[in-house]
């Protein structure tokens, strides 16, 4: 066999089912070698789509995702795919072609150094012209993608070093628990069962380490009687629905979240599996830590005390660290009253569908274990604060990278890595425009994501906070209305409008027993005041 069908016959034995990409001349014999190992691949309508499918498939499952194109123009697409994997510390490969190695230096029809573009934004980046050395490259590559904190690494390979023979054994798979182990100290653990066993009322952080780890971090808040706010990165890794989740915190904060923060009532804070950026702390605000005991655990010991100083870090794995601190706590004498409910009434202060209002109608349109996957723009905010995950459901948000359209193209990639579950995803018209496209895709595979589009026909995040900023605003950011849903509907999408909350009752019966994708187009006129000034205000500071 070949090198490139070598690399493939490896990345199946660690377990890689899917390959995201567009062939292209430089890359064909790994694309060729598809046929004989079966990897299956999923072709998408621009690279960018592709390392944000393999972003979300790596990023949701654990597993390592791949995405493979052409060494040149097919990398500089993936750029933004490749950095959102590094932001959500996705395992992802990137395998890049590249010309031959005979016309390097000549100015050849697609030769440039993607192994230097890249080196920024991925772990791990390296090109190479030695045939004996691409298994082993390839094996480092994987083995770093996957060991903490992960990331997105990248081989690219000479297009005649594909060709040549490979000779040797494959080196062997991965072992994931002997790379993926991450033992806490346990003077560590018992330092902090005795601080959290000294306070008195505290409050549980959840961020994006705690998917996975849901069930227990819930019989531990039960335990304390602590309550739980979560970042937006670790939104439905607590159903909405429990009795101690106040909801989100940072980025558009529930308002029962919000206000226990700023309390005097938690005196320690117990912070699990979150980097504490700007999107998860209020534009880096210390009301969360403030006069508090904090213990801040994470796998990653680079994010230990970097944005707040810690009474107590632990680098260590969740698994690890909860059975410990649910063993060692003391049950709480007292409940905690969660308020009911976590944000204040709704007011009719705009013209046209409230989007506050379609978000709390949508979860008794669609079915409880839906995996959410949220785009990025105004409507992210409503989202955050306004949409209830219930038990069983899940959601999938990159705010930290924050990329227009990266939702929309990614949602393949969580029909890739769990088929058994509904994905549905909120995004713009923004988004829309950006990687819209890649509904084709879904469609071509036949792979059933809901997509609700939010048309309210501007760019109504940059319309308000011009305005906020500098008291005046630009016509161009407001555009003439397309229907969306009649575009996609064109091009043989199955489509549907809510213009009113009353169309809410007719999702329901649209989205049964879907053979592909469909979209939802939710049209609002833009006038709804979002939950917005946090981000606003740190433009300013």
């Amino acid at each position: 066999m070949n090198i490139a069908e070598a690399i493939l016959r490896y990345l199946k034995a660690n377990q890689v089912e899917y390959l995201f990409g567009i062939p292209a001349g430089i890359i064909g014999p790994v694309y060729d070698s598809l046929i004989d190992v079966g990897i299956k691949p999923i072709i998408t309508k621009n690279e960018a789509g592709a390392a944000y499918m393999a972003a979300r498939y790596a990023s949701t499952s654990g597993k390592l995702a791949v995405c493979a194109g052409a060494g040149a123009v097919g990398v500089s697409n993936m750029m933004n795919g490749i950095a959102d994997a590094m932001r959500a510390k996705a395992p992802m490969l990137v395998i890049a072609g590249y010309i031959n190695r005979w016309q390097m230096g000549k100015g050849a029809i697609q030769e440039l150094d993607g192994e230097q573009m890249v080196k920024p934004v991925t772990k791990y980046s390296a090109t190479v012209l030695n045939e004996a050395d691409v298994l082993a490259e390839l094996d480092k590559a994987v083995r770093i993608a996957l060991t903490p904190p992960c990331g997105p690494v990248y081989i690219s390979v000479p297009i005649d070093v594909q060709r040549a023979e490979f000779e040797g054994p494959l080196p062997e798979p991965a072992d994931l628990s002997e790379l993926q182990s991450v033992r806490p100290d346990r003077a560590a653990l018992e330092q902090a069962a005795e601080l959290i066993n000294r306070a008195g009322q505290g409050l549980i952080m959840v961020g994006r380490g705690g998917r996975g780890f849901g069930e227990q971090i819930m019989r531990l808040s039960e335990r304390l009687q602590w309550p739980i706010v979560t970042t937006p990165a670790g939104k439905g890794v607590i159903p909405g629905d429990f009795a101690l989740n106040l909801g989100n915190y940072g980025f558009s904060s529930t308002d029962a979240a919000f206000e226990y923060v700023n309390s005097d009532k938690p005196s320690c804070v117990l912070i699990l599996g979150t980097s504490l950026g700007e999107a998860s702390t209020c534009n880096f605000n210390e009301a969360l830590v403030a006069g508090r005991t904090v213990i801040h655990v994470d796998r990653d010991p680079k994010e230990l005390g970097k944005v707040f100083k810690t009474d107590l870090a632990i680098h260590g794995d969740l698994k690890e660290v909860l059975p410990y601190f649910i063993d060692n706590s003391r049950s709480a004498p007292a409940r905690f009253r969660k308020p009911d409910p976590i944000n204040e009434p709704y007011v009719n202060n705009h013209t046209g569908l409230s989007l506050r209002l379609f978000l709390e109608a949508l979860r008794g349109s669609m079915p409880a274990d839906t995996r959410y996957v949220c785009d990025i723009g105004e409507f992210t905010n409503f989202v955050l604060k306004y949409l209830e995950i219930p038990r069983g459901g899940d959601f999938e948000i990159n705010l930290d990278y924050g990329a227009m359209g990266s939702a929309i193209a990614g949602a393949a990639g969580l029909v890739a890595a769990d088929p058994t579950r509904p994905v549905a995803v909120l995004a713009g018209d923004g988004c829309f425009f950006m990687n819209g496209m890649e509904i084709l895709t879904a469609k071509e595979y036949r792979l059933p994501v809901i997509y609700f589009i939010i048309n309210n026909a501007m760019l109504s995040y940059v319309e308000r906070g011009q305005k906020f900023l500098y008291n005046r605003s630009i016509p161009d950011y407001k555009q003439e209305r397309i229907s969306i849903a009649d575009m996609m509907r064109t091009a043989g999408v199955r489509s549907m409008t809510v213009e009113k909350l009353e169309d809410v009752r007719n999702i329901r019966p649209f989205v049964e027993a879907l053979d592909g994708p469909c979209v939802i187009e939710v049209v609002t006129d833009g006038s709804e005041p979002a939950p917005i000034l946090d981000r606003l205000k740190a433009l300013v500071k």
